[in-house]
C-alpha cells in the first residue's frame, strides 16, 4: 500500500515537470499579457481538469481491480505486481520523449480570446490523462476503494501544486533546466518507478 502511494507521489511529480503540462500556458500568458492573478486562476482550472481526467479513469480501473480481487482472491496481488513490472519495463525500454516545437510561434499565429484560451487548456488537459499512473490505480483497487481514493487525493495535490508552481516560475522567467531532463527521460523514470513499486508489491501485500 505504501509503495503504491509513494509511486503515485513520484509519478505525479515527474509528470508535473513535463513541459507540455505547463509550457504552453506560460507562452500564452506572456504573449497575451495576462495578469498574475489570471495566470494563477487559469492554471488551477487547467490543472484541475487534467487531474479530473486522470482520476476519473483511475477510479474506473480501481473498480475493476476491486472486482478482480473479489473474484480471484490473493492471486490478483501477484498479477497486479507483475503487470506493474511489465508496464515499467515497457516504459523504460521505449522512453519516447515528449516533443514540442516553438510554442511562442504557435501563440503568435493563433490569437484567441481569453475565454477561448481557457476552454482550450481545460479540454486539452482533461483529454490528456497521465496513463502511466493508471496502472497504480488498478493495483490499488485490489486493496479497496479507500486506497484508490487516497491515491486520487495524493495525485491531485502533487499534480496541481506542481503545475501551478512551474507555471508561476516560468511566467516570471525562471529557467527550469530540470524540466528538459525530465522531458527526455520521463518514460525511463516512469519505468523505474513502476518496476520498483511492482517488486515491492510482489513481496509485500
Amino acid at each position: 500500500m505504501i509503495s503504491l502511494l509513494a509511486g503515485t507521489f513520484l509519478l505525479a511529480m515527474v509528470h508535473a515537470l513535463i513541459p507540455n503540462h505547463w509550457l504552453p500556458l506560460v507562452a500564452v500568458a506572456r504573449a497575451e499579457k495576462w495578469k498574475p492573478r489570471e495566470v494563477t486562476t487559469i492554471t488551477f482550472l487547467a490543472a484541475l481538469a487534467h487531474v479530473a481526467g486522470t482520476v476519473a479513469l483511475g477510479i474506473i480501473l480501481g473498480l475493476i481491480g476491486k472486482q478482480l480481487e473479489e473474484q480471484y482472491g490473493n492471486i490478483i496481488y501477484v498479477v497486479s505486481a507483475i503487470l506493474l513490472i511489465v508496464f515499467g519495463l515497457i516504459y523504460f525500454t521505449v522512453n519516447l520523449p515528449h516533443h514540442h516545437h516553438s510554442t511562442q510561434k504557435d501563440v503568435v499565429a493563433y490569437k484567441r480570446s481569453k475565454r477561448r484560451w481557457i476552454l482550450i487548456f481545460i479540454v486539452m488537459m482533461f483529454l490528456s490523462p497521465c496513463l502511466e499512473v493508471e496502472s497504480l490505480f488498478l493495483s490499488a483497487g485490489a486493496y479497496g476503494m479507500g486506497l484508490v481514493s487516497l491515491l486520487a487525493v495524493v495525485y491531485a495535490i502533487v499534480s496541481i501544486t506542481g503545475i501551478m508552481l512551474l507555471v508561476s516560475l516560468g511566467y516570471k522567467g525562471v529557467k527550469l533546466l530540470s524540466a528538459e531532463f525530465i522531458e527526455h527521460n520521463e518514460k525511463r523514470i516512469t519505468g523505474i518507478v513502476l518496476i520498483i513499486v511492482g517488486i515491492i508489491t510482489f513481496f509485500v501485500h
